[in-house]
Formats: structure tokens, C-alpha cells, sequence
């Protein structure tokens, strides 16, 4: 969980990068959520350090543009996710084994953003947190 230039219990900034730890992704006391050990973090590359703390189910993460992220995603009923093609997705972090960690980077101006799993019913099981980039 934690990547070089990190500080602290899972975040902080080097080298022009801050590092966000995932503190969590995948089966939480029988719920599916996606945690994050900080709520906001500063414009520029983002480094996400990834965890699937599952122990048999495959997860993702994408990292999802939006304009209020109380709103709702555009979902697929029959296919049971999100239409990529419908919403901004930044980056992804695909086929994320359990117990397996995986690090995405990605260049985030201001603004909200939604880090979502979109394995079919994950998203409307409640994988989904939000995260806001200052300036």
C-alpha cells in the first residue's frame, strides 16, 4: 500500500507526485466498497496504490471524471455496469486478483472524481467512493 515518496499511513507527496493509498477494496464485513485513506488530494499525477483485500473475487478500479459525485452514473441494467463510453474515465487498474496490489497513475486537474469498480453489479453493490482534487 504504500510507494515511494509516500509519508505517513498512506499518502503524501514526492517528486511532484502524490500517492494515494487504497486502504481497502473488495469484501468489507460482507459489504463490497472501495476505501481510500484520504478524501482529497492535490491536481497533478496522482499515484493510487491499489489493494484487493478480497480473498476470491476479482475487482477493478477506474477512476471516473464528474461534475457532482452525489449523482448517479449512467448504468447498464442488463449488463449490470457502467457504459464506459458514456462517462470520463481517466485511468484503470483491470483484473485486480485477490490479496494483490497493483499501482495506477494518472494526471488529475480540480475537480470530483469517482473511483468505481465496474465488474458487472459491483458499482450497484456499493463499490464506489468519492474523491475531490484541489488546486
Amino acid at each position: 500500500m504504500m510507494g515511494p515518496g509516500m509519508m505517513g499511513p498512506g499518502w503524501g507527496q514526492g517528486q511532484g507526485q502524490t500517492y494515494l493509498g487504497m486502504m481497502g477494496m473488495g469484501m468489507m464485513g460482507g459489504m463490497m466498497t472501495i476505501r481510500t485513506d484520504q478524501s482529497a488530494v492535490k491536481a497533478g499525477s496522482v499515484t493510487f496504490d491499489i489493494t484487493n483485500w478480497s480473498r476470491s473475487v476479482l475487482h477493478e478500479m477506474l477512476v471516473v471524471a464528474v461534475d457532482n459525485p452525489a449523482s448517479p452514473l449512467p448504468y447498464d441494467y442488463p449488463q449490470a455496469r457502467v457504459p464506459e463510453e458514456q462517462v470520463k474515465v481517466l485511468g484503470e487498474a483491470a483484473d485486480l486478483q485477490p490479496n494483490v496490489t497493483k499501482s495506477l497513475e494518472v494526471t488529475l486537474a480540480p475537480g470530483s472524481y469517482l473511483l468505481i469498480c465496474n465488474l458487472p453489479g459491483h458499482y450497484a453493490a456499493g463499490m464506489v467512493t468519492a474523491i475531490t482534487v484541489t488546486p
